[in-house]
């Protein structure tokens, strides 16, 4: 069976994606908002970090369109923009996990 070539596009959107959950912080954010939106203080709070640390990654997140951002008064909270990023998680989950 052959499977079908991608698209160029594609293929650079997909890189830009890779590239922006390839850092282990950035990755455990993608975890962080796997069920819920959060704010950048409980994201800092949840994974130990500086909220100016945790800033810096959900910006590069959200330029290669993985989150997005809401304000509600004086808090901006942060959900995941694209979903299908949770099956690349699982795929590192079942690849990379415990005894792999």
């Amino acid at each position: 069976m052959k499977t079908k070539t991608l698209d160029p596009k594609v293929i650079q959107h997909a890189a830009k994606v890779f590239r922006a959950v390839s850092h282990p912080v950035r990755l455990a954010l993608v975890e962080a908002l796997e069920k819920k939106k959060r704010s950048v203080g409980e994201l800092a709070s949840a994974l130990k970090q500086d909220q100016a640390v945790i800033s810096k990654h959900l910006a590069v997140l959200k330029k290669a369109g993985v989150v997005t951002a809401e304000t509600d008064f004086n808090f901006r909270f942060y959900s995941l923009k694209n979903i299908h990023i949770l099956d690349v998680l699982n795929c590192i989950r079942k690849s990379c996990g415990e005894g792999s």
